[in-house]
C-alpha cells in the first residue's frame, strides 16, 4: 500500500479507513482546526505507476527488457533528459528504486531492510519527507505523513497480526495535536482517546475497549470534556459502549 491520506475527515476518530469501526466516530467541526496547511502536490500518476512493479508491496506487473523480464539496474528519463526513475529489477520486479520529480528532486525511495521488512518514503519538492510507510511481509505496520515544512501531520501504528491500531495521532499545521489514540493495556485491549481544542488545550478524554469477537471498539468508563481554559464542562459514563449517564 503506497502513501496516501488516511484521515478522510479532520478527526482521525472518524476515518473510514479504520478497520471494523475502530475507533469511535465523533467528528470535529471542519473549521475548528487549521489542518489544511501546505501538504504539497499529489504524486503524479506516472510516478505512482511504478508501484505496480513492486512485488514486495503487492504489485503484480512485470517489466520486460528486450522481450524478457528485466534484470539489474534500469533507468527512465523525462523528455528533457532529467532522471525520472532508477531501480533494480529481479525477474521484472522492483527490489530497490528511486523516483524523481521533473525538476530533479528525489520524489520517493523504496528499500528492503531485511527479508521481510521494507520502507517506502516520499518527499516534497523542497526535500522534506512527505510520508514514510514501514511494512512487514507486505503489510503496513506504521505510517507517517508530513506537511511541506516538515511538521508531522498524521502518524499511525498497527498491530502486526490483529485488526486494530496501536496508535493514531493527527496534528494541525501549527504543530498542535487534534486527536490522539494510544493503546494503554495490551491484555485488556484498552485505549486512551483524546481530542483537543485549536491551540492544543485538551477538549475531551476517555477510554475505549476493543472487542475481538465483535471486531469493534466501544467507549468504557467516564469520559470528561473541557473548555479551552481547562475547566470541566461535563462528564459522561459509558457501559458496553452506550451512554449510561451524564453529569
Amino acid at each position: 500500500m503506497g502513501p496516501f491520506l488516511r484521515y478522510c475527515s479532520l478527526s482521525l476518530l472518524s476515518c473510514s479507513f479504520l478497520a471494523h469501526a475502530q475507533p469511535e466516530r465523533e467528528l470535529i467541526a471542519e473549521d475548528e482546526h487549521y489542518v489544511m496547511g501546505d501538504i504539497g502536490d499529489d504524486p503524479s500518476p506516472d510516478l505512482n505507476a511504478y508501484e505496480a512493479l513492486n512485488g514486495a508491496l503487492g504489485g503484480d506487473s512485470v517489466r520486460t527488457c528486450g522481450g524478457y523480464p528485466c534484470i539489474g539496474w534500469v533507468e527512465d528519463h523525462y523528455p528533457d533528459g532529467v532522471l525520472k526513475h532508477r531501480g533494480y529489477y529481479d525477474g521484472g520486479k522492483l527490489t530497490v528504486y528511486k523516483n524523481y520529480h521533473p525538476t530533479g528532486e528525489l520524489e520517493r525511495e523504496f528499500r528492503s531492510i531485511d527479508a521481510v521488512k521494507c520502507v517506502l518514503r516520499t518527499f516534497h519538492r523542497n526535500g522534506q519527507v512527505r510520508s514514510e510507510a514501514r511494512y512487514v511481509n507486505g503489510v503496513s505496520v506504521s505510517y507517517e505523513d508530513h506537511y511541506v515544512d516538515g511538521k508531522l501531520r498524521y502518524a499511525e501504528e498497527r498491530h502486526r497480526s490483529e485488526p486494530y491500531f496501536i496508535k493514531m495521532d493527527l496534528y494541525s499545521a501549527d504543530g498542535h495535536p487534534i486527536s490522539t489514540l494510544h493503546l494503554t493495556d495490551r491484555k485488556l485491549l484498552e485505549f486512551e482517546q483524546r481530542e483537543f481544542h485549536p491551540g492544543g488545550a485538551l477538549r475531551s478524554e476517555g477510554h475505549a475497549r476493543y472487542d475481538p469477537t465483535r471486531m469493534d471498539t466501544q467507549r468504557i468508563g467516564t469520559w470528561t470534556y473541557f473548555d479551552t481554559a481547562g475547566v470541566v464542562t461535563k462528564r459522561e459514563d459509558y457501559q458496553d459502549g452506550k451512554l449510561a449517564s451524564r453529569h
